[in-house]
């Protein structure tokens, strides 16, 4: 009887082995797909979560294209700090952004929210809180802003998006690529509902 409970506790522990080895192999052969395809995933709920396709540089920059963007420097942006602090989005992984406005355009951010040249970017408005009222947002101080030569300001229009509106205007030399949808959860960006 113990001789048949240690040949199965064997094969159980084979088993397992060989399906860590294969989950090991999908996961490779998952990523080597995405990167020959130029795909990235989107887990936040800034934009749709899904795949988005890069499709190179981003030259000459565009108001309303969808970017892949470095995040901002967390020794300049409060805001970042405090989302690295407390994992709001993880180090070193690129966003996908809306760009909202270029050198030159006005910028009006309050806590009702965003307004690009006089326009409203809808579901703008800046955030007290997390979800839960965990904790406190830093938020770009509220006023107008005309952007500079080499600046661009980075929207997203999910609840809880984290953009300019909290880090202010980023360098445009951190946008990375231009992206587009590939396969995403059309309104996933709403899934976290605002709170008061």
């Amino acid at each position: 009887m113990q001789k048949m409970s240690v040949t199965i506790a064997k094969r159980l522990l084979r088993w397992i082995a060989w399906a860590i080895i294969g989950i090991l192999v999908l996961n490779a052969a998952l990523g080597l797909w995405m990167q020959h395809e130029r795909l990235v995933f989107n887990d936040s709920t800034c934009e749709p979560i899904g795949l988005y396709r890069l499709l190179g540089s981003p030259y000459p920059l565009h108001d309303g294209e969808l970017v892949e963007v470095e995040i901002p420097g967390p020794a300049h942006h409060p805001a970042v700090a405090e989302g690295l602090k407390y994992h709001w989005f993880p180090a070193g992984q690129p966003w996908i952004k809306e760009i909202a406005a270029l050198p030159g355009q006005t910028v009006r951010l309050s806590r009702a929210g965003v307004w690009v040249d006089g326009h409203y970017l809808p579901n703008s408005q800046v955030d007290r809180w997390t979800p839960g009222h965990r904790h406190r947002i830093v938020h770009y101080p509220f006023g107008t802003y005309r952007l500079r030569n080499g600046q661009v300001w980075l929207y997203a229009p999910g609840n809880y998006a984290f953009d300019s509106s909290y880090y202010g205007p980023v360098p445009a030399l951190d946008i990375l690529q231009r992206a587009k949808p590939w396969w995403v959860i059309a309104g996933s960006q709403y899934w976290l509902q605002r709170g008061d």
